[in-house]
Order: structure tokens, then C-alpha cells, then sequence
């Protein structure tokens, strides 16, 4: 299985907005997925792999943004990237979470 590395954990497909900043950077973007441990994206400024970002993330039907202190990307192809959630703080884990599985409802009702 040489070079594929394995995912921590699943993915949920979604479609939102998100601003992400670093070092000298502050961009705009949409998130293809998310999941507990990190997320993809494809944005309007260009990122390195290593780079760490803080992100925004525009949830619908939330009141507030989720916001990632500390976000390391991972790869880059593009203007898509995706980034690794370094530890979140446990109440933006628990929120996440919250999210996922609000999103997973929603995306099983609307299959319907």
C-alpha cells in the first residue's frame, strides 16, 4: 500500500463557504467535505503543504461561524487543498460532530 495514506476518518460531502487565514494570507473558499479531522477545499489564494491556517466556516442553519484555529494543510493540487484539524479545542470537536450529523439527516431526508 505504498503511497496512499489512510484517512482518520469519514468524509461527509458538502457544500459551503469558508475563509481561511495564514502567514501572510487571507483567502476565500468552498468546502467539498468535511469531517472531524480536517477538510477540503477548494480556494482563491494559493497554499503550501505545511502551511497552517485559521478557517471560518460558514455552517447554514448556524448561528455562528465554525471557526479552526489551527489547521496544517496537507496537499495541494491547484486552487484545491485539503487540510488536517490539529486538535481541535473539544467544544469545536463536539460541534463538528453536531454538524456532521445534522448534515447526514439532512443529506439522507433529502435523498427521499
Amino acid at each position: 500500500m505504498a503511497g496512499f495514506i489512510l484517512r482518520k476518518g469519514q468524509r461527509l460531502k458538502t457544500f459551503t463557504t469558508a475563509q481561511y487565514r495564514g502567514d501572510r494570507i487571507a483567502g476565500e473558499g468552498i468546502i467539498k467535505d468535511l469531517s472531524l479531522t480536517g477538510t477540503h477545499i477548494t480556494g482563491n489564494k494559493p497554499v503550501s503543504v505545511g502551511m497552517e491556517l485559521a478557517l471560518q466556516i460558514f455552517v447554514p442553519g448556524e448561528p455562528e461561524l465554525l471557526s479552526i484555529d489551527h489547521a496544517t494543510v496537507k496537499w495541494v493540487k491547484r486552487n484545491e487543498f485539503g487540510v488536517d484539524f490539529d486538535t481541535p479545542r473539544p467544544e469545536v470537536a463536539e460541534r463538528i460532530t453536531r454538524i456532521i450529523s445534522t448534515l447526514v439527516k439532512t443529506q439522507r431526508g433529502s435523498s427521499w
